[in-house]
Protein backbone atom coordinates (compact mmCIF):
# COMPACT_ATOMS: atom_id res chain seq x y z
CA UNK A 1 0.00 0.00 0.00
CA UNK A 2 2.00 2.92 -1.52
CA UNK A 3 0.02 6.14 -0.89
CA UNK A 4 1.57 9.16 0.45
CA UNK A 5 1.78 10.10 4.45
CA UNK A 6 0.83 6.51 4.58
CA UNK A 7 3.33 4.33 6.48
CA UNK A 8 2.40 0.71 7.72
CA UNK A 9 2.97 0.70 11.60
CA UNK A 10 6.45 -2.03 10.90
CA UNK A 11 8.29 0.88 8.84
CA UNK A 12 7.65 3.45 11.52
CA UNK A 13 10.97 3.52 13.43
CA UNK A 14 10.47 2.68 17.24
CA UNK A 15 11.56 6.29 18.29
CA UNK A 16 9.11 7.66 15.95
CA UNK A 17 6.11 4.60 17.21
CA UNK A 18 3.25 5.64 19.72
CA UNK A 19 3.12 4.58 23.23
CA UNK A 20 0.37 1.97 24.06
CA UNK A 21 -1.92 4.68 26.26
CA UNK A 22 -1.78 6.91 23.21
CA UNK A 23 -4.00 4.06 21.36
CA UNK A 24 -5.49 3.31 24.46
CA UNK A 25 -6.86 6.81 24.70
CA UNK A 26 -6.81 7.63 21.19
CA UNK A 27 -9.92 4.69 20.45
CA UNK A 28 -11.68 5.78 23.94
CA UNK A 29 -11.37 9.29 22.53
CA UNK A 30 -12.79 8.55 18.84
CA UNK A 31 -15.59 6.45 20.39
CA UNK A 32 -16.99 8.94 22.88
CA UNK A 33 -16.52 11.79 19.54
CA UNK A 34 -18.42 9.49 17.43
CA UNK A 35 -21.33 9.09 19.76
CA UNK A 36 -21.54 12.72 20.41
CA UNK A 37 -22.36 12.72 16.54
CA UNK A 38 -24.79 9.98 16.60
CA UNK A 39 -21.90 7.51 15.71
CA UNK A 40 -21.36 4.05 16.87
CA UNK A 41 -18.31 2.95 16.51
CA UNK A 42 -16.70 -0.43 18.65
CA UNK A 43 -13.09 -1.30 19.06
CA UNK A 44 -11.96 -4.64 18.64
CA UNK A 45 -8.71 -6.25 18.85
CA UNK A 46 -6.32 -5.99 21.62
CA UNK A 47 -7.32 -2.42 22.20
CA UNK A 48 -10.77 -4.44 23.22
CA UNK A 49 -8.95 -7.34 25.51
CA UNK A 50 -7.56 -4.53 27.28
CA UNK A 51 -10.51 -2.64 27.86
CA UNK A 52 -12.74 -5.75 29.05
CA UNK A 53 -9.76 -7.56 31.13
CA UNK A 54 -7.51 -4.57 32.46
CA UNK A 55 -6.76 -6.96 35.44
CA UNK A 56 -5.05 -9.45 33.23
CA UNK A 57 -3.09 -7.01 30.95
CA UNK A 58 0.27 -7.96 32.83
CA UNK A 59 -0.42 -11.77 31.74
CA UNK A 60 -1.28 -11.09 28.52
CA UNK A 61 1.98 -9.22 28.18
CA UNK A 62 4.00 -12.32 29.71
CA UNK A 63 1.61 -14.91 27.24
CA UNK A 64 3.98 -13.21 25.06
CA UNK A 65 1.24 -12.74 22.21
CA UNK A 66 1.86 -8.64 21.96
CA UNK A 67 5.36 -7.17 20.35
CA UNK A 68 7.78 -4.58 21.92
CA UNK A 69 5.38 -2.07 19.55
CA UNK A 70 1.88 -3.70 21.56
CA UNK A 71 -0.56 -2.15 19.23
CA UNK A 72 -0.15 -1.71 15.11
CA UNK A 73 -3.07 -0.16 14.66
CA UNK A 74 -6.91 0.31 16.11
CA UNK A 75 -9.34 -2.06 14.59
CA UNK A 76 -13.20 -0.39 14.52
CA UNK A 77 -16.48 -1.93 13.76
CA UNK A 78 -19.44 0.45 12.56
CA UNK A 79 -22.86 0.88 11.22
CA UNK A 80 -23.40 0.55 7.25
CA UNK A 81 -25.92 3.37 7.62
CA UNK A 82 -23.19 5.44 8.90
CA UNK A 83 -20.71 5.03 6.50
CA UNK A 84 -20.95 8.29 4.60
CA UNK A 85 -20.90 10.41 8.25
CA UNK A 86 -17.46 8.79 8.77
CA UNK A 87 -15.59 10.28 6.58
CA UNK A 88 -16.14 13.46 7.20
CA UNK A 89 -15.72 12.47 10.95
CA UNK A 90 -12.55 10.76 10.99
CA UNK A 91 -11.12 13.71 8.79
CA UNK A 92 -12.65 16.03 11.75
CA UNK A 93 -10.45 14.08 13.80
CA UNK A 94 -7.13 14.95 11.80
CA UNK A 95 -7.38 11.47 9.78
CA UNK A 96 -7.53 10.96 6.28
CA UNK A 97 -8.56 8.51 4.57
CA UNK A 98 -6.77 5.15 2.31
CA UNK A 99 -8.08 5.97 -1.38
CA UNK A 100 -6.80 2.54 -2.48
CA UNK A 101 -8.83 0.96 -0.10
CA UNK A 102 -11.86 3.27 -0.62
CA UNK A 103 -11.68 2.53 -4.30
CA UNK A 104 -12.09 -1.04 -3.80
CA UNK A 105 -13.68 -1.44 -0.50
CA UNK A 106 -15.09 1.39 0.58
CA UNK A 107 -18.89 -0.41 1.14
CA UNK A 108 -17.08 -2.88 3.84
CA UNK A 109 -13.82 -1.35 4.88
CA UNK A 110 -12.33 2.16 5.27
CA UNK A 111 -8.94 2.63 6.55
CA UNK A 112 -7.48 5.52 7.55
CA UNK A 113 -4.32 7.67 8.74
CA UNK A 114 -2.16 9.98 9.51
CA UNK A 115 -3.07 11.53 12.68
CA UNK A 116 -2.26 10.14 16.65
CA UNK A 117 -1.42 6.30 15.49
CA UNK A 118 -0.68 5.19 12.17
CA UNK A 119 -3.78 3.43 11.20
CA UNK A 120 -7.37 3.15 11.51
CA UNK A 121 -9.02 -0.08 10.17
CA UNK A 122 -12.78 0.08 9.91
CA UNK A 123 -15.07 -2.41 8.78
CA UNK A 124 -18.73 -1.63 8.23
CA UNK A 125 -21.54 -3.99 9.72
CA UNK A 126 -19.90 -7.22 9.16
CA UNK A 127 -16.09 -8.74 9.45
CA UNK A 128 -16.60 -11.38 6.36
CA UNK A 129 -13.32 -13.23 5.97
CA UNK A 130 -12.74 -17.00 6.01
CA UNK A 131 -16.63 -17.08 8.02
CA UNK A 132 -18.78 -14.07 8.48
CA UNK A 133 -18.84 -12.41 11.49
CA UNK A 134 -22.24 -9.91 11.96
CA UNK A 135 -22.62 -6.85 14.11
CA UNK A 136 -25.41 -5.59 12.83
CA UNK A 137 -27.90 -4.69 15.73
CA UNK A 138 -25.07 -5.89 18.27
CA UNK A 139 -22.52 -2.61 18.59
CA UNK A 140 -24.26 -1.16 21.58
CA UNK A 141 -24.10 -3.74 23.93
CA UNK A 142 -20.83 -2.87 25.52
CA UNK A 143 -20.59 1.53 24.97
CA UNK A 144 -16.54 0.80 23.94
CA UNK A 145 -15.79 -2.48 22.07
CA UNK A 146 -17.71 -5.10 20.00
CA UNK A 147 -19.61 -7.97 22.64
CA UNK A 148 -17.22 -10.36 24.35
CA UNK A 149 -19.60 -12.77 22.09
CA UNK A 150 -17.68 -11.35 18.73
CA UNK A 151 -14.50 -10.51 19.99
CA UNK A 152 -14.59 -14.78 20.36
CA UNK A 153 -16.11 -15.29 16.97
CA UNK A 154 -13.55 -13.25 15.42
CA UNK A 155 -10.97 -15.91 15.90
CA UNK A 156 -12.93 -19.21 15.43
CA UNK A 157 -13.72 -17.89 12.55
CA UNK A 158 -9.81 -18.17 11.10
CA UNK A 159 -9.17 -21.35 8.99
CA UNK A 160 -5.15 -20.83 9.45
CA UNK A 161 -5.75 -19.69 13.24
CA UNK A 162 -1.62 -18.60 14.45
CA UNK A 163 -0.27 -18.31 18.05
CA UNK A 164 -1.31 -15.00 18.42
CA UNK A 165 -4.98 -15.35 17.84
CA UNK A 166 -4.86 -18.99 19.91
CA UNK A 167 -3.69 -16.50 22.06
CA UNK A 168 -6.25 -14.02 22.28
CA UNK A 169 -9.20 -16.98 22.56
CA UNK A 170 -7.08 -18.34 25.44
CA UNK A 171 -7.67 -15.00 27.29
CA UNK A 172 -11.11 -14.60 26.33
CA UNK A 173 -12.25 -17.87 27.74
CA UNK A 174 -10.07 -17.65 30.73
CA UNK A 175 -11.33 -14.11 31.59
CA UNK A 176 -14.62 -14.20 30.69
CA UNK A 177 -17.81 -15.94 31.87
CA UNK A 178 -20.30 -18.43 29.83
CA UNK A 179 -23.83 -17.38 29.88
CA UNK A 180 -26.98 -17.08 27.43
CA UNK A 181 -26.56 -13.35 27.45
CA UNK A 182 -24.19 -10.92 25.84
CA UNK A 183 -23.99 -8.51 28.66
CA UNK A 184 -20.64 -9.27 30.51
CA UNK A 185 -20.01 -12.55 29.33
CA UNK A 186 -19.61 -15.18 25.93
CA UNK A 187 -23.42 -15.92 25.13
CA UNK A 188 -23.33 -19.48 24.37
CA UNK A 189 -26.97 -19.46 22.81
CA UNK A 190 -25.80 -16.84 20.25
CA UNK A 191 -22.59 -19.28 19.44
CA UNK A 192 -24.78 -22.04 19.08
CA UNK A 193 -27.65 -20.90 17.09
CA UNK A 194 -24.96 -18.90 14.84
CA UNK A 195 -23.52 -22.07 13.96
CA UNK A 196 -26.72 -24.64 13.67
CA UNK A 197 -27.10 -23.47 9.80
CA UNK A 198 -23.47 -23.14 8.85
CA UNK A 199 -21.64 -26.66 8.82
CA UNK A 200 -18.43 -24.54 7.24
CA UNK A 201 -18.49 -21.99 10.27
CA UNK A 202 -19.02 -24.85 12.93
CA UNK A 203 -16.35 -27.07 11.55
CA UNK A 204 -13.58 -24.49 11.38
CA UNK A 205 -14.54 -22.90 15.04
CA UNK A 206 -14.82 -26.33 16.87
CA UNK A 207 -11.80 -27.30 15.14
CA UNK A 208 -9.93 -24.02 16.47
CA UNK A 209 -11.53 -24.97 19.83
CA UNK A 210 -9.83 -28.14 19.84
CA UNK A 211 -6.21 -26.22 18.59
CA UNK A 212 -6.57 -23.76 21.04
CA UNK A 213 -7.11 -25.98 24.20
CA UNK A 214 -4.06 -28.04 22.85
CA UNK A 215 -1.66 -24.71 22.49
CA UNK A 216 -2.27 -23.51 26.16
CA UNK A 217 0.48 -26.21 26.80
CA UNK A 218 2.88 -24.40 24.40
CA UNK A 219 2.22 -21.13 26.46
CA UNK A 220 4.70 -20.85 29.59
CA UNK A 221 3.08 -17.83 31.11
CA UNK A 222 -0.18 -20.04 32.07
CA UNK A 223 -0.12 -21.85 35.15
CA UNK A 224 -1.81 -25.55 35.14
CA UNK A 225 -4.77 -24.52 36.68
CA UNK A 226 -5.71 -21.92 34.02
CA UNK A 227 -4.11 -24.41 31.37
CA UNK A 228 -7.17 -26.51 32.34
CA UNK A 229 -9.96 -23.98 33.31
CA UNK A 230 -9.18 -23.16 29.21
CA UNK A 231 -10.07 -26.49 28.24
CA UNK A 232 -13.15 -26.58 30.28
CA UNK A 233 -14.40 -23.53 28.89
CA UNK A 234 -13.46 -24.50 25.40
CA UNK A 235 -15.39 -27.93 25.86
CA UNK A 236 -18.20 -26.11 27.00
CA UNK A 237 -18.50 -23.95 24.14
CA UNK A 238 -18.12 -27.43 21.58
CA UNK A 239 -20.86 -29.19 23.77
CA UNK A 240 -23.33 -26.18 22.96
CA UNK A 241 -22.73 -26.36 19.85
CA UNK A 242 -22.84 -29.93 19.14
CA UNK A 243 -26.13 -30.06 21.25
CA UNK A 244 -27.83 -27.07 19.34
CA UNK A 245 -30.48 -28.45 16.73
CA UNK A 246 -29.40 -28.54 13.11
CA UNK A 247 -31.30 -26.69 9.89
CA UNK A 248 -31.28 -29.45 7.08
CA UNK A 249 -28.92 -26.78 5.29
CA UNK A 250 -26.35 -27.78 7.93
CA UNK A 251 -26.90 -31.30 7.75
CA UNK A 252 -26.67 -31.65 4.06
CA UNK A 253 -23.50 -30.27 4.20
CA UNK A 254 -21.96 -31.67 6.69
CA UNK A 255 -22.18 -34.63 4.26
CA UNK A 256 -20.71 -33.30 1.85
CA UNK A 257 -17.80 -32.54 4.73
CA UNK A 258 -14.75 -31.00 3.59
CA UNK A 259 -14.86 -32.76 0.21
CA UNK A 260 -15.08 -28.91 -0.59
CA UNK A 261 -14.18 -25.81 0.78
CA UNK A 262 -16.02 -24.52 3.42
CA UNK A 263 -14.96 -21.22 3.82
CA UNK A 264 -14.01 -17.82 2.22
CA UNK A 265 -10.33 -17.52 0.90
CA UNK A 266 -9.30 -14.13 2.00
CA UNK A 267 -6.49 -12.15 0.43
CA UNK A 268 -4.05 -9.85 1.77
CA UNK A 269 -6.28 -6.63 1.36
CA UNK A 270 -8.94 -8.58 3.55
Amino acid sequence: MSVQGFRLPQDIPPDEYPAPELFLAEARSLIEQAQQQGLVIRVMGPIALHYYFPQSVELYRRMERLGERVFTDIDFAAYGRHRSKLVPFFQSQGYDFHKDTMMYFGQDRHIYYGSKVPMIDLFFDKLDMNHCVDYRGRLEIHPLCVSLTDLLLQKLQIVQINDKDMKDAMLLLLASELGEVDAGMINLRYLARRMAGDWGFYHTATTNLGKVKAHTENVKALTDEQREFIGVQADRIVAALENEPKTVQWRLRAQVGTRRPWYREVSDWD
